[in-house]
């Protein structure tokens, strides 16, 4: 379907993976790939999503790492710990951490897993990219971290209290089948802990089609609705759902537009960082921009 195609048209090639409903509305075309929603639980996704082989192409070393040229790894690290801090206060407040498990989906290279094991949690990591999971393993242990995808954990069913995953599924290819496993590994009254871009964010009203989430590597676009259609057919009661804020730096934002450009604003965002002295643009500040967080519980 093309660029021009009218937005009302319904599109009956796809059923939609989160609710089965067949009344999909085209969007707009980006990367080649349709970008439609559908009318039963307002998801947006990838129709048709890309190849193995074009993810593959995405999926490099570098697509993991290569954030942390534009500043200093250190710089980085310090801005992701940060979050991470943010992000286990929130869960703190549903788990205790002394005692608890907390295993993490998309562990990166462990930001998040070394400030839980500092407050107490028992922790444990899965990470997709080889490169950022041998990072991780060397801060918190090889017996911590594997390497691969959820469904190849060799934790036990029934064995976390919490897991968490952020800016992950986003590019799973079946949001459900992922759920159903991580149903699977928590406990009963074991929590989920999701970050994800949200259609629903000022950042993604304001940019539109133009909005720095719409990447190709990133097969679904959640709201408010359909994560909480989403959650719920995956066994899931919604607790709390609130805009999601990252600690970050004018430094690190520019850097980001740079790696993924945005009309008008990349050049902004630019103008300002010449602009700050060093010390101003390496400011940590919360911002809250494109995403959403979730807490819910099985």
């Amino acid at each position: 379907m093309s660029a021009g195609t009218a937005p009302s048209v319904l599109l009956k090639t796809v059923v939609c993976r989160i609710c089965g409903s067949d009344a999909l509305r085209f969007m707009f075309e980006r990367f080649g790939h349709n970008v439609v929603e559908c009318s039963g639980c307002g998801v947006q996704f990838l129709d048709p999503q890309p190849t193995d082989e074009a993810l593959e192409r995405i999926y490099t070393s570098q697509y993991f790492l290569n954030e942390r040229d534009a500043i200093s790894p250190q710089a980085v690290s310090a801005l992701k710990r940060a979050t991470a801090s943010l992000y286990l206060d929130h869960i703190s407040k549903h788990v205790q951490a002394r005692g608890s498990r907390l295993l993490e989906i998309g562990c990166g290279t462990g930001d998040l897993l070394v400030e839980a094991r500092m407050r107490g949690f028992e922790v444990h990591g899965v990470e997709f990219s080889p490169a950022a999971a041998a990072t991780a393993k060397q801060r918190l242990g090889s017996n911590v971290v594997e390497t691969g995808e959820i469904h190849e954990t060799n934790l036990a069913d029934a064995s976390c209290d919490v897991v968490a995953f952020a800016d992950v599924i986003e590019h799973v290819r079946d949001p459900i089948h992922f759920l159903s496993r991580v149903y699977r590994l928590l406990r009963p009254g074991g929590f989920v802990f999701l970050v994800t871009p949200s259609i629903d964010s000022w950042s993604r009203r304001l940019l539109g089609r133009n909005w720095m989430e719409y990447k190709l590597e990133h097969l679904y676009y959640f709201g408010d609705k359909s994560l909480g259609h989403l959650l719920r057919r995956g066994g899931f009661n919604l607790i709390q759902s609130l805009p999601n804020q990252k600690v970050l730096s004018i430094e690190y934002i520019d850097g980001h537009f740079r790696r993924f450009p945005v009309l008008f604003w990349s050049r902004l965002v630019h103008f300002i960082r010449k602009l700050l002295p060093g010390a101003l643009a390496r400011r940590p500040l919360r911002v809250v921009a494109s995403g959403v967080m979730i807490v819910a519980q099985r």
